[in-house]
């Protein structure tokens, strides 16, 4: 690979308990994250870490009423692996109170703030020898399931136009994937085939990437090669339900219809019926639509 600038990249008040721009430093977690409270399956060490805010609609119908979160792209020499930024800010420092390494004084408000940042629900991992995915992911409630599949065959069109995002030059590339037309922006200058989510294949890194009607959106904020222990697991196998792509897609728009009928379907929970007057349906925007 061509030597590549270190890209830094700032978040507003994301893991202090003040307001002020922060410079997010990846190292005080990852000197903490080696011990097991979270029940993990640890897979591969990270070679290289991207960091893309993640711009999304909750409501098709209201494209520019937008929310925002912050993805992580973790690539290792035989695994990868795209999940949300906060859901491994929160293992990590869960690991860290576990091993005493801070104290929960400390952690506590940390864990509360990076659960409320939480905004993408995947954990994808990829096998690239296998070119096969695993996805692990909530449909709504606290419960994970767990599905895998192949690695879904984008067919790239290389298209005319360039542009510079974080001062690299980068060209345009157009794809498809479940139900949504996608426009792409990659840099040749880091020859690394990946990008966030599951659009991977292009002849250099993704910078940006957009769905055509503007609904879900990726950008590069970070970019750094790994000089410590950054693992890429998957979460123990006792805490997740083993099912298939429809089934969860089926969960997911079924809680996004009625939520507390989701809550209460098994029996266990019971809210009363002033209560569930106040709970609306919720959007259902989800990335895939097919």
């Amino acid at each position: 690979m061509k030597h590549f600038k270190q890209i830094f990249f700032v978040v507003f008040g994301l893991f202090s308990m003040n307001t002020n721009a922060q410079t997010v430093d990846f190292s005080g977690f990852q000197k903490s994250a080696k011990s097991d409270s979270v029940a993990k399956v640890i897979l591969d060490n990270s070679q290289y870490l991207i960091i893309y805010d993640y711009e999304y609609a909750r409501d098709a119908a209201f494209p520019e009423d937008k929310r925002n979160g912050i993805t992580m792209l973790q690539v290792g020499k035989r695994y990868n692996r795209f999940m949300d930024y906060n859901e491994f800010r929160f293992d990590s420092l869960m690991d860290a109170t576990a091993k005493n390494l801070k104290p929960y004084s400390e952690t506590g408000p940390m864990m509360m703030m990076a659960l409320k940042k939480r905004k993408f629900r995947e954990n994808i991992v990829i096998d690239k020898q296998n070119n096969t995915e695993i996805i692990q992911r909530t449909a709504g409630l606290v419960q994970r399931y767990q599905y895998d599949e192949p690695c879904p065959m984008l067919k790239w069109e290389l298209a005319e136009g360039d542009t510079i995002i974080a001062g690299y030059n980068c060209k345009k590339a157009l794809t498809s994937l479940w139900g949504r037309d996608y426009i792409a922006w990659y840099a040749p200058e880091v020859d690394l085939p990946y990008g966030p989510y599951k659009f991977n294949g292009l002849p250099g890194l993704v910078f940006m990437v957009v769905d055509t009607h503007d609904n879900h959106k990726f950008t590069l904020s970070g970019l750094e090669k790994v000089t410590q222990y950054n693992p890429i697991y998957l979460w123990a196998e006792k805490d997740i339900i083993k099912t298939s792509r429809n089934k969860v897609r089926k969960i997911y728009k079924n809680y996004c219809a009625d939520p507390v009928g989701a809550l209460t379907s098994n029996g266990d929970i019971i809210v009363p019926d002033d209560v569930k007057a106040t709970v609306n349906s919720k959007p259902y925007n989800p990335i895939e639509l097919e």
